[in-house]
């Protein structure tokens, strides 16, 4: 119960994976984004050649 607990606060990749995919659909803002998972969510979209709002670099 600890571990699963632990990981649903904690989060990790996972979270950080999934709030790009919500971005990247349109359903969460960067703004949404939790500040721990903020740094970590910008590093991916921006090498996925994608802004915060999950827009293409131009």
């Amino acid at each position: 119960m600890f571990y699963i607990l632990s990981k649903i606060l904690i989060g990790g990749n996972n979270m950080v994976a999934l709030y790009v995919a919500l971005i990247i659909a349109g359903r969460r803002t960067f703004n949404q984004v939790p500040a721990k998972f903020k740094a970590a969510v910008k590093a991916d979209l921006e090498a996925l050649g994608l802004d915060e709002n999950g827009n293409p670099v131009d």
